[in-house]
């Protein structure tokens, strides 16, 4: 009798078990279908990057003698992003959505692995934007407990970098602002403003005032705003001061080597640079603290 239970326990906790009516086809197809709501896929340009290395290639006009030069960037995939993303989500808990919720498992698993990769590259973009921004003197706000007269300051600010931009060479009106995540309360505690259309329900998406999409920032210790162009147009290389390269998002399949579960990873391996027209002097990309 107590080998009959044992070998029962013993079969119990086969893999095999846990898995064996989960398909792990269905689980990539659902995340595929998923959109990213990351910054850097709201914000940036996006080009498809058949190698991992590429280059940005655009035509810039000089103000001094109106004659024209070719001005390039590399797109190069980060090595930081190479290693796959280990997720800790295992092939028997996502067999175990499945059974409890029926094909709903399968987007409740595929969502939990879109907001892993979301966040990651979240975390990466603001580093980016923080390394490769000009910096611009502080904005003191003359009162920072009062919602109106911030946002009023907060976006006058953001406007007049915009128009910096534009200058002396014009490319878009249209723009972004990441704000820091006690001062996008000034927003959304003016309902007017808080988003206004369907587009800007989306995760960290405030309000378009005017041409500028408002975005939070997710790191909620920072006190630094960033201001960029955004052209309407992803895949225009031309008024976009972010470029996206897409080189590889997929679902892998491991084994964990002490438990021998079945794991969920992601590889997610993509290139990040700024707009090659953007040089000194008229920048494309700006930042301010908020004090």
């Amino acid at each position: 009798m107590e080998n009959e239970e044992k070998l029962i326990l013993e079969e119990t906790h086969n893999d095999d078990i846990g898995t064996a009516d989960f398909s792990f086809d269905k689980l990539i197809k659902t995340f595929e279908e998923l959109s990213s709501n990351s910054l850097i896929r709201e914000i940036a340009a996006t080009v498809p990057m058949k190698y991992s290395t590429g280059k940005i290639v655009n035509i810039h006009k000089q103000a001094a003698n109106d004659s024209f030069e070719t001005v390039s960037a590399n797109l190069t995939v980060n090595t930081a992003t190479s290693d796959p993303i280990q997720t800790g989500l295992s092939l028997e808990a996502v067999t175990d959505l499945k059974n409890q919720y029926g094909l709903d498992g399968y987007a409740v698993a595929a969502n939990l692995l879109k907001g892993i990769v979301d966040a990651a590259e979240n975390t990466a973009f603001m580093t980016f934007l923080d390394s490769n921004s000009l910096a611009t003197p502080v904005l003191t706000l003359s009162d920072a407990n009062s919602a109106e007269p911030s946002l009023f300051e907060l976006t006058q600010r953001v406007q007049e970098l915009v128009i910096k931009m534009n200058t002396p060479n014009f490319r878009t009106f249209n723009a972004f602002a990441v704000l820091p995540y006690k001062n996008a309360a000034s927003i959304s505690a003016l309902s007017q403003y808080a988003r206004g259309d369907e587009e800007t329900k989306k995760q960290l998406v405030m309000s378009t005032i005017g041409q500028t999409k408002y975005y939070v920032n997710p790191d909620t210790t920072t006190t630094t705003a960033y201001v960029g162009l955004k052209s309407d147009d992803k895949k225009s290389m031309g008024a976009s001061s972010v470029i996206m390269g897409t080189f590889a998002q997929e679902i892998l399949r491991s084994t964990h080597v002490e438990s021998f579960q079945a794991k969920v990873g992601i590889l997610n391996r993509y290139a990040t640079a700024v707009n090659p027209l953007s040089v000194s002097g008229a920048e494309m990309l700006m930042s301010f603290v908020v004090a």
